[in-house]
């Protein structure tokens, strides 16, 4: 891992922007850190922090991706800007602007720079108020890794909001100079001491979370935003980095209470990756796609036991029995114990952050393929995936279960692609078309998932209670529902087709 790191930092030209690394960490593990041997070797600095963020009632810096602060720290208040250029998982990359202040409020006038200027001249100043607060312990050392310099900063202490408040511990690796490798080089080897889970919040988005009562609940995928100007490259680092935030939001509620949604949503947020790197594979095809592919599909195959013995829990095909279902409860708070000791393993740990970095720094980005305009790509791979739908949709009246099933996963795949590329289709002609084909997808995809649940409850039980199995009815796939929505999938697709 650390050698990738190493091998990806020598071939990457130096950037200017704020680059970060952030991870979490368990307040328990911050000595563990301390004593990294990269750490041990430098000179801690420590000091006391606190922090107020600035918006407006309706919130038009964060929809705007823009935070606003003013820190007091070792004697100096600094107020910030920040413009995000792109950040998912992990790796955050905003611009920023600073201002030295001789008191600790908001002085947006304070900026030299005229960019900073007019970027906060598009919002109405006089509605600016403090929305968010943080305190917290300051750790930073300053460390020379892999030919680049690095400040590793351990942040210790609470996040508030309104009267909400929520605990702080995490670690940032920002770049000081440098490549961007050496900072997943030096987060690996960091790694080594105490466990690091990929960041996916900013101190500002906890802020947040903490006003609308969502922070550590599951959490659905968010709308990948894609330009039609951008290339292979850029909507796969887009939709994977969004996956990847998608499962870390889930892991993070999952780590904190066994809850189902959020073991449902952290499966989906892998089944989503796995989709991506099928849809963009003739960009993102070369060293590591087939490794990244092959440890993905073993980590989803951990969450399956535990997904399943939930669906059997809250449907109505358990055969009603007090006794089945202790038995069928016993066996799901083992399934969850595999799940969360799967999920603080250090192979788990270390294929989040290899995604990662193979992500943002791979070979493959520099391929022709992956150069090339993603709505190009878009409609190859759509209709690609759309012949396979039709080759067993249209018979749907005559496929037996695992047929029924393979159809299933078909349609699965091609719904989740046309979510990613939908935003490519916004024209008013087109959006249309699209909106009813991921509906008619969804639909057909419930209806052929009800008998599959089935047969899935089926040889749980001929392994929990055998002789039982049979208790559970198999329903048939409403052929009806499933055929109509199929036929309303076919009327709407081919939108991704260039005209002519």
């Amino acid at each position: 891992m650390a050698s990738w790191g190493a091998a990806c930092a020598r071939r990457e030209k130096a950037v200017s922007d704020e680059v970060e690394l952030k991870f979490d960490v368990d307040p328990a593990c911050a000595e563990r850190l301390r004593a990294a041997p990269a750490l041990a070797a430098a000179e801690p600095r420590v000091e006391q922090s606190e922090s107020i963020y600035f918006d407006t009632p309706d919130q038009a810096l964060r929809r705007a991706g823009v935070s606003l602060r003013v820190r007091r720290s070792g004697g100096r208040i600094v107020q910030t800007v920040k413009r995000k250029k792109g950040d998912a998982a992990g790796l955050f990359v905003r611009e920023e602007w600073e201002a030295e202040l001789k008191r600790f409020g908001l002085d947006p006038g304070a900026f030299a720079d005229p960019e900073a200027r007019r970027l906060l001249a598009r919002f109405d100043r006089a509605a600016l108020a403090p929305v968010i607060r943080t305190s917290f312990t300051r750790t930073a050392w300053q460390v020379a890794h892999d030919g680049s310099r690095i400040e590793v900063v351990l942040d210790e202490g609470a996040v508030k909001a309104g009267r909400r408040s929520t605990p702080l511990s995490e670690i940032e690796l920002e770049l000081i100079d440098g490549k961007r490798g050496a900072l997943f080089a030096l987060a690996s080897e960091i790694g080594v001491a105490a466990p690091l889970f990929l960041g996916t919040m900013s101190k500002s988005e906890r802020g947040y979370a903490l006003l609308e009562q969502s922070l550590g609940r599951p959490a659905k995928a968010e709308p990948v935003v894609l330009g039609g100007g951008d290339s292979a490259a850029d909507a796969f680092r887009k939709t994977a980095l969004a996956c990847l935030r998608h499962y870390r939001l889930n892991e993070m509620a999952l780590l904190a209470r066994r809850d189902p949604d959020a073991l449902h949503q952290a499966r989906v947020a892998l089944r989503r990756l796995r989709s991506a790197l099928t849809l963009f594979r003739p960009a993102a095809k070369g060293a590591g796609y087939e490794r990244i592919r092959a440890e993905l599909r073993w980590y989803a195959s951990q969450f399956g036991d535990a997904r399943n013995l939930d669906v059997l829990l809250a449907g109505a095909l358990l055969p009603n029995d007090a006794a089945l279902r202790g038995s069928v409860k016993a066996e799901r708070e083992r399934a969850y114990d595999e799940v969360l000791a799967t999920l603080r393993s250090e192979r788990a740990r270390a294929l989040m952050l290899d995604i990662a970095l193979w992500i943002e720094l791979g070979g493959w980005a520099r391929r022709r393929r992956a150069l090339g305009k993603v709505r190009d790509l878009a409609a190859q791979r759509l209709d690609r995936q759309w012949r396979k739908v039709c080759r067993r949709g249209p018979e749907l009246s005559s496929l037996d279960p695992d047929a029924s099933h393979l159809l299933r996963i078909d349609v699965k795949k091609l719904r989740y692609a046309a979510e990613f590329l939908a935003s490519l289709y916004a024209e008013k002609a087109l959006a249309g078309r699209s909106r009813r084909f991921v509906g008619a997808l969804r639909e057909l995809q419930e209806r052929l998932g009800a008998a599959n649940d089935a047969h899935v409850a089926r040889a749980l039980l001929a392994r929990l209670a055998p002789g039982r199995e049979a208790e559970i009815v198999i329903p048939d796939v409403a052929r009806g529902p499933a055929e109509a929505a199929f036929g309303k999938a076919a009327a709407s697709a081919g939108y991704w087709l260039p005209e002519g």
